[in-house]
């Protein structure tokens, strides 16, 4: 059990550290040279590069300070530990990369790949747990705090970066930027599934046990009812809850840390009405 979980983080730091490289060849040999931005505070990083010639990596360092204080204090450790590794990955990498134009010097497969390269590598950083830090973190506060959802919260941050985009550059440059962001959005939602929510169903003989943990890992309600299995004729306890699809595994994690034989099934939950807020 020690070694499976040891294995699990393992892998978990490895994909983070692949996501953050990832990140850090498309914006460095792609998106910066073709006078082109990404979203967040690379984007930002980006735009300050361009007038005042920064290192991309140091700023970026720099600005994710604050928030990733702001995470420790509103997120969870695994969350925040997993996304300080990133920084400090995208950093080293942002560092080590020179921005140079690779592979092509037609703008619109920079636009292309270069968002679908850097939105990958957050994505599978999101996807274990962590994330790139800078505005995710932000996203996911007010999130908790608020009926904003990180998408959303994204798109707004975006538009004002390609709005500098076409006064720094040209209008041109802004759609090929736009562009980016596009087919970047389009990588991210694939790989997360994060416009899709999932009602999901667990039946257990450790009830209590669970709803706890739940609540804890997600700070979301459940809710919980008496059963009776019709083959075992023992008394069980289901819980119902719903998540977004991206926390399926962290789910699962939860459940079966504390009941190995807990039956978990999961279906589409199309739309919901009530106190359900998407952190996602």
């Amino acid at each position: 059990m020690v070694n499976r979980e040891n294995y699990r983080i393992f892998i978990e730091i490895i994909s983070i550290i692949f996501g953050s490289l990832l990140l850090a060849v498309g914006a460095n040999t792609l998106l910066i040279p073709s006078n082109l931005l990404s979203g967040g505070v690379i984007g930002i990083c980006m735009i300050v590069y361009h007038f005042l010639g920064w290192s991309v990596g140091t700023q970026y360092f720099i600005y994710n300070i604050p928030l990733l204080i702001i995470g420790y204090i509103h997120l969870g450790k695994k969350f925040i530990f997993y996304t300080v590794l990133a920084v400090v990955f995208d950093t080293i990498f942002l560092h080590l990369i020179p921005i140079h134009l690779m592979w092509t010097n037609n703008v619109i497969l920079a636009s292309v790949f270069g968002g679908v390269v850097s939105f990958a590598g957050g994505a599978i950083m999101l996807r274990v747990g962590g994330s790139n830090g800078g505005l995710d973190i932000i996203g996911r506060v007010i999130a908790k705090h608020k009926n904003l959802s990180i998408a959303k919260f994204g798109l707004i941050v975006n538009l004002i970066i390609v709005a500098v985009s076409a006064v720094i550059f040209d209008v041109q440059a802004a759609m090929f930027t736009v562009l980016s962001l596009y087919v970047g959005a389009k990588t991210y939602e694939s790989l997360l599934n994060i416009a899709e929510r999932s009602s999901v169903l667990i039946v257990t003989d450790k009830g209590e046990e669970i709803s706890e943990a739940l609540n804890q890992a997600f700070h979301r309600g459940v809710t919980s009812w008496e059963a009776l299995g019709a083959y075992s004729h023992t008394e069980k306890k289901v819980i119902l809850c719903v998540i977004v699809n991206i926390q399926w595994t962290e789910l699962c994690q939860t459940v079966l840390s504390v009941d190995r034989n807990a039956f978990i099934s999961a279906m589409p939950a199309h739309k919901i009405i009530g106190n359900f807020k998407n952190v996602w």
